[in-house]
């Protein structure tokens, strides 16, 4: 005989409904009733049974009902165990019970949100039959509600009821979890009643397998709750207490976990560890399975600081959670995993997290902070309190300062720091303060960073830190052996054979493949899972592969485009171009696929160009932001979980609307790129009046100018947004747009800026209220010198794509036209984004467009810049950083580069005829096939083996002689017009010429002894 919870509430005419809103103390007192019945039918624990009562019910019934059973049942627990001792195996009963109720209800809420087509249309039915059910049959309830009469369902539950769990059972289930003989029996119950309820078997399975996934973190949370009368459940959790270990060596050694008499528990501590488990059950977008289930383990290898570059020592990579476990024995060192988007840190960090959750507490807590999440602070505590998911109750701080247990502060994202007004120096003092809180030695920091970010920020600092570096490396072999395996398992055999296949035939992971480009996004998780996603439902095809053998020697652009744009069609069923692919699904599959049905639930009478535009709408929000998440208003719920993640603010101030943010930054980034297409078109879109001529529809300047302000004033564009926004501007029709057209109302714009008229007629200012708004911190100079900078990129992109010239300056044949110091004035301009944020920026970025003739461009910081094969004759780069920079083919002819520092600068095959180089710091610099006749390289800085290369090269080593023969030069209309390299060869052949230079002194001589009357001048070299 078991106990009915429904039934006894029946007999006492007590309404499920009427006791939803019950505090916990009244909740108690049905409770207590409850347990005096069970004693006068003499019932036991064990003939509690409320989950088996739940899972007899439709869908619709225990979604209003399911939290008044895990309230009721916990009400119980406590009940009894008030009258005696709960038995072991009667408290995991129970508490298992509880544990599941819980887990139902976090997997049923995560499925609404998904909007799952098999959710909607159960509720619908069910909803409709109560309806018709709701009359008076003499049944004691007011509302009737029918079973569920599946035979293999009812068959499963008598399994549950009455409980017959044994002692040795009980310990098992405590100690297995998952794989305990009680979770497998309550696993096949809960299978079978999400079929009865029109669930296909194998999302049924998955959907079990998230549950699982999460379990322990609520049987966790279940026993923290409940210690006292669940005493003896707590060792199999972990349950902690607040006196340290008595270990000579507490990082190494596990303490024995449980309580004794006189031992206190921190609960909001042990609920934050069950929340990192319980967080396992979450889906990975839009799947039916979570990351638990497809996650496959990292390798990396550590980093050596010398050289800032993985360390080629190393035969094989380490496993990463077993490298960041050693780091825990070493207090004096920051751990930092460093990785590209889409390589796995956030995944990492969840799985963690969770694993040391669970195994290395009490003797580590560990405590996961997106930096995303945080607001700069007085102090460090203050900074991630504001990101700490407890802060609504106690201060992150607080635990900080205990010297046990230890935090294990897993900080994910340092690229992701909010923005600071003072730019990168907030960010700077946020290392510092790690470093210091570090070098106390009682809690261990493991950082997440893109190696760019971390990198700018290194270079910045005083001193260095002392951090252990790792990266994060690209899949290999075994990688994918266990990422198929576990694909098949999550989708179906075939269809992960079949991508296997694909992939294997066309080369991809082959390390000499003849598609680089895609061969290199198979080996990252994230874009391995979005291929996988289009393969399965046929929207990866030949047709990609022919798109990457055209476009493999340009750019990765293209192909990204076509993958994203692809997906975006996966999502949304739209545009259907080239016809309908059709695909014969199988029965008990269509969870799998995209189909129409869970189309139509998404767009939701919505037309899918709507929701496109509104998805861009925030997408650009988001970017413009520059926070990567933003405040929404509550209405827009219903954006695509496939993208977006939105979630009520737990953070302060705690108000009803959403924080909003990508659910991947790759995935945003391609929204991002379709709505600034959008906007730069609008730039060039036509409109016809009523006389029937057609105008723009941004007709004046000043209407342009700020579009531009406010589309482009958020910060620097990245290189890879910059490439998918040409792409898409590539790809939009040509009787729709111009290239050329956008480059003319682009200069128009430009020459304005560099004059100033912007600042002047207040549209950097009108920008500002549009950034505050959206709380980006930029100020007006800041937004000006973005504008700028991403302006100029932009104009350079286009005239690559229409294949002219563009003169930044003007054209220095017309002097009304040119302003030589407009790109160093941009240059100075952009040092309040950062001091060499022009140059990072151009170091990634092709200029062969640009004609810099003429330009004035002394002193200005150009480390790196990548000027190969421009036209930058007769340019001023006097006293100019050009270390590093690539000026390969370059024309400098007549340039004046006194006092530059060419330190490892790529000068091959560049024109350096008639140039003045004095002083130049040429050391290291790549002069291979350079051009170097009549260039002065008096008191240059060079190699003895390259002076002796430019002296047969026809260089001048007197600054007297230079400015002799460049006056006798000047005289020649031949010389006048030499402006590259190609004419530069013939008029070394010219034989008037080679008389003008072999009398320079006065009197004839031979060329080749020209150099010899230098060679003894003073000359530093390196």
């Amino acid at each position: 005989m078991s106990l009915s919870i429904r039934y006894w509430l029946a007999e006492n005419y007590i309404e499920i409904s009427d006791i939803s809103g019950l505090s916990p103390g009244q909740m108690v007192s049905i409770a207590f009733r409850i347990v005096q019945d069970m004693e006068v039918k003499s019932l036991i624990p064990l003939d509690i049974c409320t989950l088996a009562e739940v899972l007899e019910l439709p869908l619709a019934t225990v979604w209003q009902d399911i939290t008044v059973f895990a309230q009721l049942t916990e009400s119980l627990l406590r009940t009894i165990s008030h009258k005696k001792p709960l038995k072991r195996n009667e408290g995991t009963w129970l508490a298992f019970q509880i544990a599941y109720l819980r887990g139902l209800q976090q997997v049923f809420a995560q499925e609404k949100s998904l909007q799952r087509p098999w959710l909607n249309q159960i509720m619908l039915w069910d909803s409709r039959r109560e309806n018709g059910n709701k009359k008076d049959t003499g049944n004691l309830f007011k509302t009737p509600v029918r079973l569920l009469q599946d035979t293999q369902l009812q068959g499963l539950l008598k399994t549950l009821r009455p409980g017959k769990l044994t002692d040795t059972q009980a310990e098992q289930a405590l100690s297995l979890v998952a794989d305990s003989l009680l979770v497998q029996q309550i696993d096949n119950a809960v299978k079978a009643w999400f079929v009865a309820n029109g669930v296909e078997e194998a999302e049924s399975k998955l959907i079990t397998k998230r549950l699982q996934n999460s379990l322990f973190g609520h049987l966790l949370a279940v026993i923290a709750e409940n210690a006292p009368p669940l005493a003896q459940l707590q060792k199999f959790v972990g349950l902690g207490n607040l006196h340290p270990v008595n270990s000579t060596d507490k990082y190494l050694q596990i303490p024995e976990a449980g309580l004794h008499v006189g031992d206190k528990i921190d609960l909001l501590r042990e609920l934050y560890r069950a929340s990192l488990m319980q967080r396992q059950s979450e889906t990975l977008f839009m799947e039916s399975f979570a990351l638990k289930d497809i996650y496959v383990p990292l390798n990396g290898l550590p980093i050596n600081d010398s050289d800032s570059q993985p360390e080629q020592k190393t035969v094989e990579a380490i496993d990463l959670m077993t490298w960041v476990r050693q780091q825990l024995v070493n207090l004096d060192t920051i751990a930092v995993i460093e990785s590209e988007p889409g390589y796995g840190k956030t995944s990492f960090c969840q799985m963690w997290t969770a694993v040391a959750a669970k195994e290395l507490y009490p003797a580590w807590i560990p405590i996961l902070i997106r930096l995303k999440d945080v607001k700069y602070g007085k102090t460090l505590a203050a900074t991630l309190n504001s990101g700490f998911a407890l802060n609504r109750y106690i201060h992150l701080g607080d635990w900080l300062q205990q010297d046990y247990p230890p935090c294990l502060l897993v900080l994910d994202g340092l690229d992701e720091l909010p923005p600071a007004s003072q730019g990168n120096q907030a960010k700077i003092i946020l290392m510092q303060q790690l470093f210091s809180l570090q070098s106390q030695s009682r809690h261990k920091i493991v950082l997440t960073s893109t190696s760019q970010a971390l990198q700018e920020i290194i270079q910045e600092l005083e001193q260095p830190l002392p951090l252990c570096r790792i990266s994060i490396q690209p899949w290999e072999q075994e990688e994918w052996r266990q990422w198929f395996q576990l694909w098949a398992q999550v989708q179906s055999l075939p269809i992960a054979q079949n991508f296997f296949t694909f992939l294997k035939q066309s080369g991809l992971f082959s390390a000499t493949s003849k598609l680089p480009e895609l061969s290199a996004l198979v080996r990252q998780p994230l874009m391995l899972y979005l291929l996988g996603v289009l393969h399965r439902d046929g929207l990866l095809d030949e047709q990609i592969l022919l798109l990457a053998t055209k476009t493999q020697a340009t750019t990765s652009a293209t192909v990204l485009w076509e993958i994203h744009q692809r997906l975006s069609r996966w999502l949304l069923g739209y545009p259907q171009t080239g016809g309908i692919k059709t695909m014969l699904l199988r029965s008990g599959s269509t969870y799998i696929h995209r189909t129409q049905d869970a189309i139509a639930n998404l767009l939701q009478n919505r037309h899918p160009q709507d929701v496109l535009e509104h998805m861009q709408a925030i997408a650009l929000q988001i970017l413009h932001s520059q926070r990567h998440q933003i405040t929404l208003e509550p209405s827009h719920n219903n954006l695509p979980a496939f993208y977006f993640q939105s979630q009520h603010s737990t953070f302060p101030p705690y108000t009803p609307h959403l924080q909003t943010e990508f659910s991947h930054p790759k995935l945003g980034e391609f929204l991002c790129t379709q709505a600034i297409v959008v906007q730069l078109k609008l730039l060039i879109q036509r409109q016809e009046n009523a006389y029937g001529e057609f105008t723009f529809v941004l007709e004046s300047a000043s209407s342009v100018a700020q579009q531009l302000y406010n589309l482009f004033g958020f910060g620097i564009v990245s290189p890879e947004l910059e490439n998918l926004v040409i792409e898409g501007l590539r790809r939009e029709p040509q009787d729709e747009f111009s290239f050329e057209l956008l480059c003319d109302r682009l200069l128009s714009f430009w020459y304005s800026y560099c004059r100033g008229r912007w600042l002047d007629e207040g549209i950097a200012h009108k920008a500002f209220a549009h950034f505050q708004a959206l709380q980006n911190p930029a100020n007006v100079e800041q937004i000006h010198a973005a504008v700028g900078l991403n302006v100029f990129l932009l104009l350079c992109a286009c005239h690559q794509q229409t294949k002219t010239t563009f003169w930044p300056c003007g054209n220095p044949e017309s002097l009304s036209e040119f302003y030589s110091q407009a790109l160093i004035t941009l240059i100075a301009r952009t040092k309040v984004l950062h001091p060499a944020a022009f140059a990072k920026r151009l170091q990634s970025t092709s200029l062969t467009c640009l004609n810099l003739s003429g330009a004035d461009l002394s002193q200005a910081m150009l480390a790196g810049v990548n000027f190969g094969q421009i036209d930058l004759s007769n340019a001023n780069f006097i006293g100019a950083n050009l270390v590093g920079a690539n000026l390969q083919d370059a024309n400098l002819a007549g340039a004046n580069l006194t006092g530059a520092n060419l330190t490892d600068a790529n000068l091959s095959g560049a024109n350096l005829a008639s140039a003045n180089l004095t002083g130049a710091n040429l050391t290291n610099a790549n002069l291979q096939s350079t051009n170097l006749t009549n260039t002065c390289l008096f008191q240059a800085v060079l190699q003895e083996t390259d002076k002796e290369i430019a002296i047969l090269n026809g260089a001048i080593f007197s600054i007297k002689d230079f400015q002799t023969i460049k006056k006798l030069l000047s005289k020649s209309t031949d010389i006048n017009n030499i402006n590259s390299y190609e004419k530069t060869a013939p008029w070394l052949n010219n034989d008037a010429i080679g008389n003008i230079i072999e009398s320079a002194e006065g009197e004839p001589m031979m060329s080749g002894d020209l150099y010899e009357d230098y060679a003894d001048d003073e000359t530093v070299l390196g």
